[in-house]
């Protein structure tokens, strides 16, 4: 027999997994319209100084960085998620991120590797989560100053290179096919 309550629990915590990692392509591959679909338009996000308000400040804060975004990836590990509301329509999370930047610098290329956890609160509106609040919480941070980056070794050797933004070759593996 088929338990409806955790059935509908499942479903939930994998939309809203969908949902925190349908962010992390969007902000490395600069999709702002897709970003701006995952929030509510009255959601707040607090990424420390880089940006507190909403999430236009945000993504107005991410396309003034974007010419200094040499490799830009979010990696989602441990999810936590707790579904609430008396129809499971409102939610809280605590998403832990990987977090690897190279920023153009002055004289060189900076590496900035960021561990930390996002604390989200999410509401369902329509039959789609969204996030309502995000706040970044950095846990640690090392930075290479001058970027270390090597693609000699034979298992890197001769491979497509990802990018930030539209230019990366998995824009067009995804794109439909004729």
């Amino acid at each position: 027999m088929v338990d409806d309550a955790k059935l509908e629990l499942m479903l939930a915590r994998d939309e809203l997994h969908q949902l925190v990692t349908s962010y992390c392509r969007a902000v490395d591959r600069s999709d702002y319209a897709a970003l701006r679909q995952l929030y509510h338009p009255d959601a707040t996000d607090s990424h420390g100084s880089f940006s507190t308000g909403g999430v236009e400040q945000f993504i107005a804060q991410l396309q003034a960085a974007e010419p200094y975004v040499r490799v830009s990836q979010h990696n989602i590990t441990t999810t936590n998620f707790v579904v609430e509301g008396p129809d499971h329509q409102t939610a809280r999370g605590e998403v832990y991120c990987l977090v690897f930047h190279t920023f153009a610098g002055p004289g060189h290329d900076i590496d900035v590797i960021i561990g930390g956890r996002y604390l989200d609160n999410y509401t369902k509106h329509d039959g789609r989560w969204k996030f309502s609040a995000r706040t970044i919480v950095a846990d640690w941070s090392y930075q290479n100053d001058p970027s270390q980056v090597n693609f000699e070794h034979p298992s890197t050797r001769g491979s497509l290179r990802g990018q930030p933004g539209q230019a990366d070759p998995s824009i067009g593996f995804f794109a439909p096919q004729a």
